[in-house]
């Protein structure tokens, strides 16, 4: 695999990890009592898509590498 494909693995990575500690920043905010309903209900929105988000990277990407790893394996 190229040094650009590492890069952007490594990217995606850290991005997965990001939006997980976003997550828990903000359930941190809504479960404080500090925040109102209609807050907490944005919280839990955005919660929603950014964990989706992570979900959806993690998923695509293996279907990402298959490509690379059938010509190595066709190689052999």
């Amino acid at each position: 695999m190229s040094q650009e494909w590492d890069e952007v693995k490594h990217e995606a990575e850290l991005m997965v990890g990001r939006l997980r500690n976003f997550c828990n920043d903000l359930l941190a905010a809504e479960n404080s009592g500090a925040l109102t309903g209609s807050q907490i209900t944005f919280v839990n929105l955005v919660v929603d898509w950014a964990l989706r988000t992570a979900v959806g990277i993690k998923q695509a990407m293996p279907d990402a590498t298959k490509d690379e790893t059938a010509e190595e394996g066709e190689a052999g």
